[in-house]
């Protein structure tokens, strides 16, 4: 497999040196990016390059996905068990949780 991301997903990498990111080093920062912001195509490259579980994974885990985004993915990969970690906002008020 090559490791290098394909030119295409480079807008949704707009605060990293996109020529740095490796498909199997950066695995969970990708996916996890991929998974808030990513498009159709994005979502196909996720689906051939990566597994079920590593996707999953991601999903339980990542500080990142919104809730909208985190209900897709669990309706896409028909997953119902486990807990996962919430989205947090800072506030001026403290720490604002989307779960």
């Amino acid at each position: 497999m090559e490791d290098e991301l394909p030119p295409f997903l480079c807008p949704f990498f707009w605060d990293v040196d996109f020529s740095t990111l490796s498909i199997a080093k950066s695995a969970y920062f990708i996916i996890s990016r991929l998974m808030e912001h990513g498009d159709e195509a994005a979502m196909i490259f996720l689906l051939k390059t990566y597994s079920r579980k590593e996707m999953i994974n991601v999903l339980k885990k990542s500080r990142s996905l919104s809730r909208r985004s985190r209900n897709f993915w669990r309706i896409f990969f028909d997953f119902k068990g486990g807990t996962w970690t919430p989205k947090r906002y800072p506030t001026p008020y403290g720490i604002y949780s989307s779960d």
